[in-house]
């Protein structure tokens, strides 16, 4: 296996797979262009000087021998080495979201399927315990027919302020919007769990709050340099001092050991004001949809959380289902008798509830036997990349009700 992006996904999230598990797969190759991180993948899969390169490019063509590769790049720095290496053989397993437009995501899937192999989107979700338990409730017919489903994401107001606000997805024309890099998953894992098409929908949000106008009077461009620093709910102080508490920081903290937290932050983007950054994605956005036989959905992400979890009621003629992600049990209660019964289920203690470690024994067994295992089809991963890159293009219109089937067919420009 080779890794394209030894970062945060790639590095922390997928490769210790091959680790745990060293008689399934192994990492031959990296590409990585930050020395400290490719560094220390190298030290921990045991990988040669001669198999690490800074660029991609180098490393699909120094020849090594492998199976597949795993692009784990920025949202913007995935079209490219996909492309290359379905064009060199190679079976793909591509970070979401697939592009930073629909029409480049339709053509990853396109030279997928001309070169004859396997693109596999990290829509990790569906390979969870909990949603896998949740679809067998639903298809096993305990709750009936599906009329109707409410999911809501709840970001967390400290995520979205690093993540969204001073961080890599803060801004649309460097990324992806925040309903493609965000909630791709979502609409994947509501199409996953009716094994339905959405027909048409429409959107709302905007970013309301961290912008100049709700800073508090006196406050600095940087937490470093401002007097509101020891009490304001996102100093950068606050986020940073407990360094190993939740992974998405470990981006600006790994290689850093013994470094003070103030001279590490000093020269961070980490440390800009959220009231005064360069961020244009919305702290909130709902979507409403309408599937094919009039089931209906409606979906919010909100920064405005205190928790990260992921809520669902899916609402049926005999029942209803309701959980959260994040404890891994959900209710089924049954309208007719009145019983309550509590489904739990059992998930390995990785990130996103398991699926992160599923997705790899997934891909791995697929590259033993690409044709059996139809699940991977990269244009199921494509329908939900539509419907979040059509939901932004409501929401820019303001609520404009786009049918998925003419957009699309229009290239997701109509």
């Amino acid at each position: 296996m080779l890794l394209i992006g030894a970062g945060e996904r790639g590095a922390h999230c997928y490769a210790p797979y091959a680790l745990k598990y060293p008689q399934e797969v192994a990492f031959v190759g990296v590409a990585e262009p930050n020395e400290a991180r490719r560094n220390a993948f190298a030290e921990a899969h045991g990988l040669a000087p001669e198999s690490c390169f800074a660029d991609w490019p180098d490393l699909l063509a120094a020849g090594i021998e492998a199976d597949g590769v795993i692009v784990a790049t920025q949202d913007r720095q995935h079209y490219e080495p996909v492309l290359a290496g379905l064009r060199s053989g190679l079976h793909v397993l591509c970070e979401k979201p697939m592009a930073e437009t629909y029409e480049k995501s339709l053509a990853m899937v396109q030279a997928a399927e001309a070169a004859n192999r396997l693109l596999m989107v990290c829509h990790v979700l569906r390979y969870t315990p909990f949603y896998r338990a949740v679809k067998a409730v639903i298809d096993g017919g305990r709750i009936g027919d599906t009329r109707a489903v409410h999911h809501l994401e709840n970001i967390g107001n400290w995520h979205f302020a690093h993540s969204y606000v001073r961080g890599n997805w803060r801004n649309s024309a460097q990324s992806t919007p925040m309903i493609v890099a965000k909630c791709s998953h979502d609409m994947d894992i509501l199409n996953f769990l009716l094994g339905k098409r959405c027909a048409r929908l429409s959107s709302f949000g905007s970013l309301s709050f961290f912008t100049a106008q709700n800073a508090p009077p006196g406050a600095a461009a940087r937490c470093s340099e401002c007097p509101l620093n020891k009490n304001c709910n996102f100093s950068a102080y606050h986020y940073y001092e407990a360094r190993d508490t939740y992974a998405p920081f470990r981006g600006i903290l790994e290689h850093t050991t013994g470094r003070p937290l103030g001279e590490m932050l000093e020269d961070s983007a980490y440390n800009r004001c959220v009231y005064h950054c360069d961020n244009d994605v919305p702290d909130r956005q709902s979507v409403m949809m309408a599937y094919e036989d009039g089931l209906t959905v409606t979906f919010t992400a909100s920064a405005f959380s205190a928790d990260i979890s992921r809520q669902t009621k899916i609402m049926g003629t005999l029942g209803e289902i309701e959980g959260r992600l994040e404890d891994n049990a959900f209710l089924v209660r049954d309208f007719g008798s009145g019983q309550v019964d509590r489904v739990q289920v059992q998930a390995p203690p990785t990130t996103h509830a398991g699926g992160d470690e599923r997705i790899m024994a997934h891909f791995c067994t697929a590259l033993r036997d690409p044709a059996g295992h139809p699940e991977v089809d990269a244009r199921l991963s494509l329908a939900g990349h539509a419907m979040a890159f059509a939901a932004e293009k409501s929401r820019l219109a303001g609520g404009r009700v786009v049918e998925l089937e003419s957009w699309t067919n229009a290239g997701g420009e109509a």
